[in-house]
């Protein structure tokens, strides 16, 4: 999965069906466990001490939390939450609210915000101090903002190049001052939300002196700091140790010690917590029902909860033949989204339907899918309609039994994922011979999610690849879809836009939307980007994705379920899980 700034306020309600019949009881919704004991806490409540191991689908080729690195969602479930300082963090509810680190959430109310010039103002938590005991002041604030505008291969900086100055405020250090060069209404996305964070200026020696510091080098297997709950002591392709973060300024962890570990195919994933090799796993829902396996263990407890990330076929625009806007409509009738809802999401979510809203939206967020731009009655899949728009972009595709041709040559797309997805793999097979009576022909090159996300994607090495983003309580796309964020040789591949979709009136628009505060006009600017992406066929939604997540009650207790529906992940709050008494 690949990350973005996301919320967990998403009514998916349909998944809870089929966790209330894996339970045959009548819970809470995304409070529903499939076997038996307590959700929560244990019979003597929490004890301190402890070690857990966790399995991870998914592994960072480095622990960098500003370059590519940081783009897939998993760098943050293994490593970055825990280590890094948060400003403003996402409640369960989807609200934005003020971390242990602030003293309160800044408003107009408070002077904590003021609208000319725009400008946020932070009160620090007196007692916020780094692990090895130095206080967490604006140095910090700037030092970060500066390190993620200069660093080579920044991820994003998106907001952050829209920051004019970070200072402390008449001289207090715990007072930070960040001004804007305008408005910027997703500023609580910035050092903090949910995958951004605050670094320690003092942890960079060969750094912290440059007004341009250049991180690129850094935190290829090491972590310098820590403003979390839990210090990463040890990190390798095999392993990531977390240790208790004593100096932790809010809740401090009962455990003792976290170890994550790779579990990249979920056979093995699933096979390791059902033997007790791991105590926790936040598996993706695949092509058989997860709820079903975990039963195979009385010790073993699963819930299922309304997700928060967009499945989608990603279309990239530069390499031809995708660079022709007929051969990429052609594609949005030749795949039968459908037959992938019926065949493979219903088996854990069997109300599942074909996700139809703009990138990146969904029903129930707010007001920005009140309108489905790519629903069935749209784009349904129609072979008829994609061969007309494969032979307007000069195929011959006269001969329905077999791609459309030019010059010779079939008509051929390239079409990658994650190879160790089963669900995505099955996609491609469901997929495939329909696609071929539409017309064209998948060349199907897979690899592993670190290679697709650090490598593959930002390079543009695809002509198609699945994968899922998250939704967004903010539905800004700046930071996925601008023209300014194309990842470049030139710029070493740092930018989010890996569709290299560039429609110079759709990013003005964009950068419009993220300064308006009158959330009527900002809806009318994001239905006109969501008609220019349905306009260049940008790509092809697919589906909503449930969440699932399981434990073995026998090693963990706790509120260990709580963060289940949250795109924070399951594991964001193991400082509140505990060693059951024996």
């Amino acid at each position: 999965m690949r990350l973005r700034f996301l919320s967990r306020s998403l009514a998916v309600v349909a998944v809870l069906a089929v966790v209330a019949a894996a339970c045959g009881g009548g819970n809470t919704p995304g409070n529903t466990p499939s076997s038996g004991g307590s959700a929560t806490t244990g019979p003597s409540g929490p004890t301190q001490g402890g070690k857990i191991v966790v399995g991870a689908e998914q592994w960072p080729q480095c622990v960098n939390p500003i370059n590519q690195c940081s783009s897939a969602t998993w760098y943050w479930y293994t490593v970055g939450e825990y280590v890094m300082a948060y400003a403003m963090v996402l409640d369960l509810q989807g609200n934005f609210v003020a971390s242990p680190l602030l003293t309160e959430a800044p408003s107009l109310d408070n002077g904590g915000i003021i609208e000319d010039p725009f400008t946020i103002t932070y009160k620090l938590n007196p007692d916020a101090n780094w692990a090895d005991g130095s206080p967490i002041t604006a140095d910090d604030f700037a030092f970060t903002w500066k390190a993620i505008l200069n660093t080579k291969g920044a991820y994003t900086t998106t907001g952050y190049d829209q920051i004019k100055s970070i200072e402390a405020a008449s001289g207090d250090p715990k007072t930070v001052v960040i001004t804007f060069n305008n408005v910027y209404v997703d500023w609580p996305d910035l050092f903090g939300g949910v995958y951004q964070g605050i670094m320690e200026k003092a942890a960079f020696p060969a750094e912290n002196a440059s007004d341009k510091p250049d991180l690129a080098k850094e935190m290829k297997n090491e972590i310098p700091f820590s403003g979390g709950p839990w210090k990463l002591t040890s990190w390798s392709k095999d392993q990531a140790i977390l240790e208790r973060n004593e100096n932790y300024y809010g809740q401090v962890p009962y455990l003792d010690q976290v170890t994550m570990v790779p579990r990249l195919d979920q056979p093995t994933e699933i096979n390791s917590i059902l033997t007790g090799e791991v105590d926790a796993i936040f598996p993706q829902p695949s092509d058989q029902s997860l709820l079903n396996q975990f039963k195979q263990s009385p010790q073993v407890q699963a819930l299922g909860a309304p997700g928060a990330y967009f499945e989608a076929l990603w279309f990239q625009h530069a390499a031809a033949p995708m660079d022709d806007p007929n051969v990429r409509k052609g594609l949005m009738y030749a795949i039968n989204r459908q037959a992938v809802i019926d065949s493979i999401i219903k088996l854990n979510n069997p109300d599942a339907e074909v996700l139809g809203c703009g990138f990146i939206s969904y029903k129930g967020v707010g007001p920005w899918c009140d309108k489905e731009y790519f629903g069935t009655d749209t784009f349904p899949y129609d072979p008829a309609k994609a061969r007309e728009a494969f032979t307007a972009a000069g195929y011959d595709c006269t001969d329905e039994t077999t791609a459309c041709t030019k010059g010779g040559k079939e008509l051929t797309i390239l079409y990658r994922t994650v190879s160790t997805n089963t669900r995505r793999t099955t996609t491609q097979e469901l997929l495939q011979p329909d696609a071929l009576k539409a017309g064209v022909k998948f060349d199907i090159k897979n690899a592993e999610a670190t290679v697709i996300f650090s490598d593959i994607a930002p390079k543009g090495e695809f002509m198609i690849a699945d994968y899922a983003t998250g939704g967004s309580t903010d539905p800004s796309v700046t930071s996925t879809f601008s023209c300014k964020f194309i990842p470049t040789a030139a710029n070493d591949y740092g930018g989010g836009n890996w569709n290299h979709w560039c429609n110079q009136s759709a990013s003005d628009t964009m950068d419009k939307s993220d300064q308006d505060l009158d959330a009527t006009a900002r809806l009318t600017d994001m239905n006109t980007i969501y008609q220019a992406e349905q306009d260049d066929s940008v790509s092809l939604p697919l589906y909503q994705l449930p969440n699932v997540g399981a434990w073995r009650t026998d090693k963990v207790a706790g509120p260990v379920s709580d963060y289940i529906p949250s795109n924070l992940g399951m594991f964001y709050n193991m400082n509140y899980w505990y060693v059951p008494a024996s």
